[in-house]
C-alpha cells in the first residue's frame, strides 16, 4: 500500500440498479489508476451476494468512516458498512430502501468533509422513487448542492476526451427552455465554469464557446429572436473579462463537428438533449458526469440506473472507472492549484 494514494469515496447508488454490479466489475477490470484507494459506503453482504450472481471473485475489505490510511488494502473493494432496508429483488427500484440510498450520499459526504478524502464518485439514483419518498431536489446534483457549504448553484458538466459539455438547463420539458434562459443564468453557470476548469482542469485560459438554442442560432431573429435579446448580450458582457475567450451564439448543428470542437475547451449549450447527444455519440463508454460549483469533487457515470438489465450480468463499468480516474485527475490538479 502506498501511504500517498488519493482516496475516492463511492456512493452505493439504488440498490436494485447496476451500480452494485459496476463497482464490482470497476474492480475485476483493473483500469483503476494505482494510486487511488477506493472506498464504497454500501453494504457488505449485498456486494457478496452480486459477487456470486455475476461470478467475481473480488475480496472486500471493511473499513471505518475514519478513513485511515492503515486500514486499506490494494485491489480489493474496500467498505464502509451501511445495511440495506429491504431484500433487493434486481431492476425494481423500492420505496423500502430510499433511506439506505440516500443515507450512503449523506454519510459519503459527511466523510469527505471528516477525512482524508479527496473525492465523490456517485452511482446512479432513481429519482422517481425518490421524489415519490419525499426527495424534494430535482435531481442527485442539486442534493448534492444542497450538502455544499457553499450553497452555490451546482453547475452539470460532461466529460470525455475530445469534449466538454454545459447544459444551461437541464430535466425540465422543451417548452420551458427558453423562458429559462436568462442572462443571469447564462452569466452565472460560466463563470463557476471558468473558474472550476483553471482548478480542476488546469486551463488557465478556458475559451468557451456558446450555442445558439433556435436552429442556425436564430438566424438574424428569423427564426426566434432568443439570441439576440438574451444569449448574446450575456455573452458580450463576459467578454469583458480577461479571464475568459468566449464566442457565441453559434448554432448547435456546426460547433460539434470535427474540425471545431479542438478550438474550445467547453461548449455551454441550451438544453440537456443539446449538450448530451454529442458526447454520447463521441464516446458513450466514457462520458463522466461534473458537477462544477461545490465545495468538493464531484464526478458520476454518465448512465442511468440501467434497470432492466440489472442483475444479469451484463454492465459495463467503463464510465464508472472513467469517473474515479477523472475525479483522480480533479483532486491532483487542484493540489497543483494551491500550490501554485
Amino acid at each position: 500500500m502506498i501511504r500517498n494514494k488519493e482516496v475516492i469515496l463511492l456512493t452505493a447508488g439504488d440498490p436494485a440498479s447496476i451500480s452494485t454490479e459496476i463497482t464490482i466489475k470497476a474492480i475485476e477490470a483493473q483500469k483503476i489508476n494505482k494510486n487511488i484507494n477506493l472506498v464504497a459506503i454500501t453494504d457488505p453482504s449485498f456486494v457478496e451476494e452480486y459477487k456470486k450472481l455475476i461470478r467475481s471473485n473480488v475480496k472486500i475489505n471493511e473499513v471505518t468512516d475514519k478513513i485511515k490510511f492503515s486500514d486499506y488494502k490494494d485491489d480489493y473493494l474496500n467498505i464502509v458498512p451501511i445495511k440495506l432496508n429491504n431484500k433487493v429483488e434486481y431492476g425494481k427500484p423500492d420505496l423500502k430502501n430510499f433511506y439506505f440510498t440516500k443515507l450512503s450520499i449523506i454519510k459519503t459526504i459527511e466523510i469527505l468533509k471528516n477525512s482524508i478524502a479527496s473525492a465523490i464518485v456517485t452511482n446512479p439514483i432513481n429519482k422517481y422513487i425518490m421524489y415519490k419518498s419525499g426527495f424534494n431536489f430535482e435531481g442527485h446534483t442539486d442534493f448534492l448542492g444542497s450538502l455544499s457549504t457553499k450553497k452555490k448553484n451546482p453547475v452539470m458538466m460532461l466529460v470525455t476526451n475530445e469534449l466538454k459539455t454545459l447544459p444551461l438547463t437541464i430535466h425540465v420539458p422543451l417548452k420551458k427552455v427558453s423562458q429559462l434562459i436568462t442572462k443571469e443564468l447564462i452569466n452565472t453557470k460560466i463563470k463557476i465554469a471558468v473558474d472550476d476548469l483553471k482548478t480542476f482542469f488546469d486551463i488557465k485560459k478556458p475559451s468557451i464557446v456558446v450555442t445558439g438554442l433556435n436552429p442556425h442560432a436564430g438566424e438574424n431573429g428569423n427564426l426566434g429572436d432568443e439570441e439576440i435579446k438574451v444569449i448574446k448580450p450575456a455573452i458580450d458582457e463576459l467578454k469583458k473579462l480577461k479571464s475568459i475567450s468566449i464566442s457565441g451564439p453559434i448554432s448547435a448543428d456546426i460547433v460539434f463537428s470535427s474540425d471545431k470542437r479542438y478550438h474550445y475547451d467547453l461548449a455551454v449549450c441550451m438544453y440537456h438533449d443539446q449538450a448530451l447527444i454529442p458526447i454520447k455519440t463521441l464516446d458513450f463508454q466514457n462520458g463522466v458526469n461534473v458537477t462544477l460549483g461545490l465545495d468538493f469533487i464531484r464526478t458520476s457515470p454518465d448512465h442511468g440506473t440501467g434497470f432492466d438489465i440489472a442483475g444479469k450480468n451484463l454492465a459495463n463499468p467503463q464510465s464508472l472507472i472513467s469517473a474515479i480516474n477523472l475525479a483522480y485527475e480533479m483532486s491532483k490538479n487542484k493540489k497543483n492549484a494551491q500550490q501554485n
